[in-house]
């Protein structure tokens, strides 16, 4: 389910012809980026290279030949006129942060990690556990090409378990349907992912896909994500970069339609009206800090995007009801 609607509705001549290339591969060359620039602060993801060079090889090969290539790519992606600053180091701290959160979720004891449009996310093959199973969500022909591509590449590792991929369109089945006949059990503490996905969805999509999460996930699961700041959406404050994201791709028909409030309290009346609890909200400054700690916050050239955010909501134990008096 990597856009849901959006995917049924793109142009697909166009994307296959390469004059537009889909946000995925885009996020497989930033992921692998920084990484190759040996930037202080890159996150983990050593196979997305091998991806990258799957599915972009001219590209890549041009990162891998031409001198100067990759720091150009970065310079351009992020250039203050008509580029989106940050948007490669955006790549880096959220990937770190979501890797940082499945790790003390097993620390912890969860055994199900759940990836909601897991796309090219490469989490259960790099941070697999022996008690831990993976569930890939994604719409069939994605996770079908997910599974092709995994085996050509040999990305999952002799010791690791296979992940469980789940082909579902969730437009059509809530996340329990999709996951029933699988080996999730509801009773477990579950880790979900959402990343970059929300802000592709109707706004109504967005509320039934979280009400799905908080209905099947067992009292100590936890939530984390990604959104977009309403001030950018609804064009109330001006963030760098933002036009030319949008601009972007809306051109590949994957438009930003949803948004939350950025704030604490907004999260927090978000959570209470979809069934979960409040944990944390990150704002983009506090996250570069934490990503990127000798880079300044600049709003005209901030570390990483400035109007995309991130939270971490949960499952609450359940309330029983008092037993009658007799």
């Amino acid at each position: 389910m990597a856009r849901t609607d959006a995917s049924k509705v793109a142009d697909k001549s166009k994307i296959q012809s390469g004059l537009l290339q889909p946000t995925n591969y885009d996020m497989l060359v930033f992921r692998a980026l920084n990484r190759d620039l040996k930037v202080a602060g890159a996150n983990d993801d050593y196979l997305a290279e091998k991806l990258r060079d799957e599915l972009v090889p001219v590209r890549s090969w041009c990162m891998k030949n031409l001198p100067g290539a990759n720091s150009q790519i970065r310079r351009t992606s992020e250039h203050p006129v008509w580029g989106i600053p940050g948007c490669v180091h955006f790549v880096d701290a959220r990937t770190s942060w979501l890797d940082r959160s499945v790790k003390d979720a097993i620390e912890a004891g969860i055994t199900q990690v759940v990836l909601v449009a897991a796309g090219f996310d490469t989490r259960a093959y790099r941070l697999h556990s022996p008690a831990v199973t993976f569930f890939e969500v994604d719409l069939p022909h994605a996770s079908s090409k997910k599974q092709q591509l995994v085996q050509k590449l040999k990305l999952l590792p002799a010791e690791a378990r296979a992940p469980t991929y789940v082909g579902a369109d969730l437009s059509e089945q809530d996340l329990s349907q999709a996951l029933s006949g699988s080996a999730f059990s509801a009773a477990c503490p579950t880790l979900y992912i959402i990343e970059g996905l929300i802000y592709y969805l109707p706004a109504a999509a967005v509320g039934a896909l979280f009400r799905s999460i908080s209905a099947l996930a067992a009292p100590g699961s936890t939530v984390c994500f990604d959104f977009l700041d309403s001030a950018a959406l609804e064009k109330r404050v001006k963030f760098a970069g933002f036009k030319t994201m949008a601009k972007i791709v809306a051109s590949k028909n994957e438009p930003l339609i949803s948004s939350l409030g950025a704030s604490s309290e907004a999260i927090r009346a978000f959570a209470g009206s979809v069934g979960l609890t409040f944990e944390r909200y990150i704002s983009p400054k506090d996250m570069a800090a934490a990503t990127y700690p000798a880079m300044k916050w600049n709003n005209k050239t901030p570390p990483i995007i400035s109007f995309f955010n991130f939270a971490v909501l949960s499952k609450g134990a359940q309330e029983v009801e008092p037993e009658a008096s007799q």
